[in-house]
């Protein structure tokens, strides 16, 4: 679609042809960003609850390895469990390494989204490369209606929209959560 729309952006010509098969494309793309909504909503919830847990699992290991030790013995005279740090930071490399699919399909859902909000501003140049009143002008206005009421925007099973924020909402949430248990210690 954006081939076709940097095409048309070049040459500065606009047929039915190019416009219908922008249509297509997008069409097209809608139509998978459906069935990528219904199928795989439930996994991306889980992956965000899994990407939560994880984070917040890895902030209470950190603040019970960093515990001083109430008896310390003539070998081990630091005052730190390094075993527990030790176990922490590989428990942390591994939920990164997890955690980077969560990065990579949110990042992909922005990608997305940014696309079609490109494509609805190419299609405001075209419509000025054209005669007003004009078929292709009424076409291209009537598919720039189409993708603005049509919005790509994926969604985790309907609780939310995935955008870059919610890993760092997930994040804050984390740290809030961590906060509220030392609190109860």
């Amino acid at each position: 679609m954006l081939r076709i729309l940097r095409e048309l952006h070049k040459k500065r010509i606009i047929s039915m042809k190019s416009i219908k098969e922008l249509k297509r494309l997008f069409i097209t793309i809608f139509e998978n960003h459906q069935l990528i909504n219904n199928y795989f909503c439930l996994k991306l919830l889980f992956s965000y609850g899994s990407f939560f847990g994880r984070f917040l699992t890895g902030l209470l290991l950190i603040e019970n390895s960093w515990k001083p030790k109430l008896e310390s013995n003539i070998q081990n005279e630091s005052l730190y469990d390094l075993i527990s740090f030790e176990k922490w930071v590989k428990f942390m490399f591994v939920s990164v390494f997890c955690s980077i699919s969560v990065v990579i399909i949110t990042m992909t859902c922005k990608r997305v989204s940014q696309n079609v909000t490109n494509a609805i501003m190419n299609c405001y140049l075209l419509q000025s490369k054209v005669r007003y009143n004009s078929y292709e002008y009424k076409e291209i206005k009537a598919f720039r209606t189409f993708i603005f009421e049509n919005q790509l925007s994926f969604n985790a099973a309907g609780f939310f929209d995935v955008h870059p924020s919610i890993l760092l909402s997930i994040s804050a949430s984390s740290v809030t959560y961590f906060l509220v248990l030392l609190q109860f210690n």
